[in-house]
C-alpha cells in the first residue's frame, strides 16, 4: 500500500486537500449491486490508508438514475465501522426527499458511530423522476431545502425545538441522540447554479462546487470564490470559511493514453444513461442544470478533459495546480463512475496518492 509520503503530507498540512466521492454509478450488466457495495468500502478503506481527507457519499433514487444510494448515511456506517481517521461525508443527502428530522437523527446517530467525523453535504436534487417518486412537487424543492435544512440546524442546536414553516411544521423536538460534533456537524451546501454559491453565503453555510457547472474555469472559479467571500462577510457572518470542496472527476493511469481511453469508456456509459434524468429545459428554477444536461448528453472527451483531471501523475498535478492558482483548498475527486473497475478505481487512487498528494503540501511548497 502507498502510504508514507501520502500520510505526511497530511500531517504535515496540506496546501489542498484531497477527498474521494462516490455516487454509486453502478451497472447489472458489470457486476452486481451487493459486489459494487463491498467495493465502495474497500475503496473507502484505502483512501484512508492512502491520506486522503474524506470520503463521500452521494444519495440518488430508483432505476433511472443507475445509482445505487438510497441512503449515503447506511453506507457511511458501514464505512466507520471499517476506517478511523477520514472523515464521513453525504455528497449529498437531497433534502426535499427526506424528513428533516429523520435526517437529523440519522446524522447525529452517524457521528456517533464514526466518532465525531461526519460532514454534511446538503441538496436540493436535479432529477424529476427523483421528485415524482416522493410526490414532491417540483417546483417548491428551493423552498423545501433551505425550510428542511433550518429544521435540521434547529434540532441538533435547540434542546426544545419547534417550527411552523409552509412544508414542515415540529412541536417541542427533543433530539436524541446529539452530534458528538457541536454546535453540529459541518454543512456544506450544493452550488451547481449560478447564484447558489452567494445564496449560501448570505444565509451563512460553506458550499461545495462543481466547476462542470456554474464555474468552469480558473477565471470564473476565482471569481465566484471572490464573490462568496464578500457576500458571506457583508451578510455579517465573520470570516468566511475556507475549506470549500470543488467537486471534479478524475481518473488516473500510468499513462495519459490510457487514463483518457478508460476515461471515454467509462464517460460513453455513464451520460448516456445520466443526462437522460436530467431536468429538462423550461424547468423553472432548474435552468443552468438542463443546460449542463444538454451540454453532457453531446459531449466528446476532449470537452470533457477540460473540466476533468485525468492522465498520468505529472499531467493529473498540472491539473491540480489549475484549480490550486483558482484558490481551491480542497477537492473532491470522483473516481468510480461509468462502470470503472474495482481494479482501476484502487489503481487510480494510488497513483494519485503518491504521484500527486504529497505536490500540495507544506512539506513540498
Amino acid at each position: 500500500m502507498l502510504v508514507g509520503r501520502a500520510l505526511r503530507a497530511l500531517e504535515v498540512g496540506v496546501i489542498v486537500r484531497f477527498s474521494v466521492l462516490t455516487l454509486g454509478d453502478n451497472y447489472p450488466s458489470l457486476r452486481s449491486h451487493q459486489q459494487f457495495y463491498r467495493e465502495v468500502i474497500d475503496e473507502a478503506v484505502t483512501a484512508e490508508a492512502l491520506g486522503y481527507w474524506g470520503f463521500w457519499v452521494g444519495e440518488h433514487h430508483f432505476g433511472a438514475s443507475q445509482r445505487v444510494f438510497p441512503s449515503p448515511q447506511l453506507v457511511l456506517a458501514a464505512i466507520a465501522e471499517r476506517t478511523e481517521r477520514i472523515r464521513l461525508g453525504t455528497g449529498v443527502s437531497v433534502l426535499p426527499v427526506n424528513d428533516p428530522i429523520r435526517l437529523a437523527e440519522d446524522l447525529a446517530s452517524l457521528d456517533l458511530l464514526s466518532q465525531g467525523r461526519v460532514d454534511v453535504g446538503v441538496g436540493r436534487g436535479y432529477q424529476p423522476h427523483e421528485f415524482a417518486g416522493f410526490n414532491v412537487d417540483i417546483n417548491t424543492t428551493k423552498a423545501r431545502f433551505w425550510e428542511a435544512l433550518e429544521v435540521i440546524h434547529g434540532a441538533w442546536t435547540q434542546e426544545q425545538f419547534s417550527y411552523e414553516g409552509d412544508f414542515y411544521q415540529y412541536r417541542d423536538i427533543d433530539l436524541l441522540p446529539r452530534p458528538i460534533q457541536q454546535p453540529h456537524p459541518p454543512v456544506w451546501v450544493a452550488a451547481a447554479s449560478p447564484g447558489s454559491a452567494e445564496e449560501a453565503a448570505s444565509r451563512g453555510y460553506a458550499f461545495s462546487g462543481a466547476p462542470f457547472g456554474s464555474a468552469r474555469s480558473a477565471k470564473e472559479i476565482r471569481t465566484q470564490l471572490d464573490m462568496y467571500d464578500q457576500v458571506f462577510r457583508d451578510a455579517g457572518h465573520g470570516e468566511p470559511p475556507r475549506d470549500l470542496p470543488h467537486v471534479v472527476w478524475c481518473h488516473v493511469a500510468d499513462t495519459t493514453a490510457q487514463a483518457l481511453a478508460n476515461a471515454e469508456r467509462g464517460m460513453k456509459l455513464k451520460l448516456d444513461s445520466a443526462t437522460k434524468v436530467w431536468t429538462p429545459p423550461g424547468t423553472k428554477g432548474y435552468e443552468a442544470m438542463a443546460e449542463i444536461g444538454k451540454f453532457l448528453a453531446t459531449a466528446t472527451i476532449d470537452q470533457l478533459d477540460e473540466l476533468s483531471i485525468f492522465g498520468d501523475p505529472d499531467r493529473c498535478r498540472e491539473r491540480v495546480e489549475v484549480y490550486k492558482s483558482a484558490g481551491v483548498k480542497h477537492l473532491m475527486l470522483y473516481f468510480d463512475w461509468g462502470g470503472l473497475s474495482h481494479a482501476e478505481t484502487v489503481h487510480a487512487l494510488e497513483l494519485f496518492a503518491e504521484g500527486v498528494m504529497p505536490h500540495f503540501s507544506d512539506e513540498l511548497a
